[in-house]
């Protein structure tokens, strides 16, 4: 990008940041935006299709419903007789979807029989979208893929935020992050959140190092831009101070202090740094509790669960996709320590049946539709890479109460637990990773990881171990890890057997390999070089 081109976007960014910054918020206001929102679902909805896609003729969605004989009106009816949910099982029937590889543009075309759509990740774009500023995502599989931001979209996902806050009394608490420096755009999306709901932002510790650079471009450009006006406008934004992820103990120890001076923190931080922020602090003998915790990127496990309330801290959470946004909120009583509240005000969430090769059990896929006018990506039945079970309870926490009744729990991904011509999925591998392996050999849910590789062109899986674990007999170890998978696995005899009989699997002693967003994956796809 050239140097006026990144300049001009950064000025764009910089206007569309001073109006998000003075367009006021109150907490009444906002949880009606909720109901009114609620009201209107198939109103957005239609409009969002008659913006971005039947008005743009390049929209792949726009061949995809003219392939199944259907026109804006037909959509319209289909909705005021079936309702949203209805009628995307009815689209999805018709071919009317996006798998993920298609909409990651890691795919050539959209194929649907005879139908071939050539496509890309830009194909995806909103057109009614400002992108006021662009970053990375922190995946796993690769070097990320380009994340767009639009300050109006963000603060379409306020009420929602707040109310995940709300139900713990945390929306105005001051709050610190242990999250990455750009070019990841994490600061700017939950920090702009927070500060916009009136929580000061006292601490930035990042696990990546701060600078500009040729890696950073205009993301860092508009990040620093972001301290400088905010800070004019009387919304302070710290230096980030650089603390990498085996140095958890800089973070602990701060804590620590918060707790002795009884200054209660919330902390934003991926479920991996923070369970190893209680492990350091337990191996430490420090004292945080009174905290809480705001986390992201990854599954909230039973283990790691156990490590929070150990150390004496809150959480909350929220469930939402890069290109999405949020799609989901903590509930405030629930019966699974990762029961989400689906924001039905800006989207809709279709569960379809899925049955990969070798599990004898269907799962329930997850497609997301956004009608948010001005989300950055357009999303009509797109592919998560997500499973969960639907929860059918009453829990009478504060967002059910506004209307948000429809939730998931167990969220896991099937798209980045396939390994080796083998499929496992996440809630068998979480087990092993974080509840068997620990019980069985010592250390913490963040000790152990699958890493995949490519080496002399075979297909290697590696269990990485942290040495802190200690002294380990490394066939026992693979003995035990296979032995739990195939117990744990439907057609996980077969599976194990190909691992066993190919000495796929191999144990590496390092510390477990992190993304540029700083996640800790179950299973860590190395980049071919």
């Amino acid at each position: 990008m050239s140097v006026s081109t990144t300049l001009s976007r950064t000025w764009r960014y910089t206007r569309g940041l001073y109006g998000y910054l003075r367009t006021p918020t109150h907490p009444t206001a906002l949880m009606e935006q909720i109901g009114r929102q609620l009201r209107e679902r198939e109103t957005a909805f239609l409009d969002t299709l008659h913006r971005a896609v039947f008005s743009h003729a390049s929209s792949p969605y726009l061949a995809l419903l003219r392939a199944a004989g259907l026109g804006e009106a037909d959509v319209a009816s289909l909705v005021a007789q079936h309702g949203i949910e209805g009628t995307l099982q009815r689209l999805y029937d018709a071919g009317v979807y996006v798998t993920l590889a298609e909409f990651k543009g890691n795919v050539a075309a959209i194929r649907r029989g005879s139908l071939e759509i050539p496509v890309s990740a830009g194909a995806f774009d909103n057109p009614g979208s400002a992108h006021h500023v662009t970053g990375v995502t922190g995946g796993s599989r690769s070097a990320g893929t380009r994340l767009a931001v639009d300050l109006a979209d963000l603060l379409s996902e306020l009420p929602g935020r707040y109310v995940n806050l709300q139900t713990r009394g945390l929306v105005a608490r001051p709050f610190a992050m242990w999250r990455t420096a750009p070019p990841s755009l994490a600061m700017l999306r939950a920090g702009l959140v927070a500060i916009k709901l009136g929580a000061p932002f006292v601490r930035w510790f990042s696990p990546t190092r701060p600078g500009l650079g040729p890696t950073s471009g205009a993301s860092a450009l508009a990040t620093w831009c972001t301290m400088a006006l905010s800070g004019l406008m009387g919304h302070r934004i710290p230096y980030p101070q650089y603390v990498p992820v085996d140095q958890a103990e800089v973070v602990a120890r701060w804590l620590a202090e918060q707790t002795a001076h009884r200054r209660p923190i919330t902390l934003y931080v991926t479920v991996s740094l923070g369970a190893r922020v209680c492990l350091c602090a337990r191996e430490l003998g420090l004292d945080i509790s009174g905290h809480a915790l705001r986390l992201s990127s990854e599954p909230i496990t039973e283990s790691k669960a156990a490590l929070f309330r150990a150390a004496g801290l809150e959480w909350v959470a929220g469930y939402g996709m890069n290109d999405a946004g949020s799609l989901g909120i903590l509930c405030g009583n629930p019966a699974h320590v990762d029961e989400m509240h689906l924001l039905d005000y800006r989207c809709a969430l279709l569960q379809r049946p899925h049955r990969f090769p070798g599990l004898e059990e269907e799962i329930g896929a997850i497609y997301v539709t956004v009608f948010s006018p001005r989300a950055p990506k357009v999303l009509l039945n797109v592919e998560t890479g997500d499973y969960a079970t639907a929860v059918e309870r009453s829990c009478g926490c504060l967002a059910e109460q506004i209307g948000l009744t429809r939730r998931l729990h167990t969220i896991r991904s099937y798209e980045k637990l396939t390994s080796a011509g083998m499929h496992f999925m996440g809630s068998a591998l979480l087990d092993v990773l974080e509840t068997a392996l620990p019980e069985r050999f010592g250390g913490g849910p963040t000790d152990y990881q699958f890493v995949e590789a490519e080496e002399d062109g075979e297909t290697r899986v590696r269990l990485v171990i942290n040495p802190g674990v200690g002294p380990l007999d490394e066939a026992q170890v693979i003995a035990y890890v296979l032995d739990e998978l195939r117990r744990r696995t439907p057609a996980g005899r077969m599976q194990t057997e190909v691992w066993r009989s190919s000495g796929t699997l191999q144990v590496e002693r390092a510390q477990p390999y992190l993304t540029s967003a700083a996640k800790i994956q179950p299973l860590h796809v190395q980049r071919r070089r």
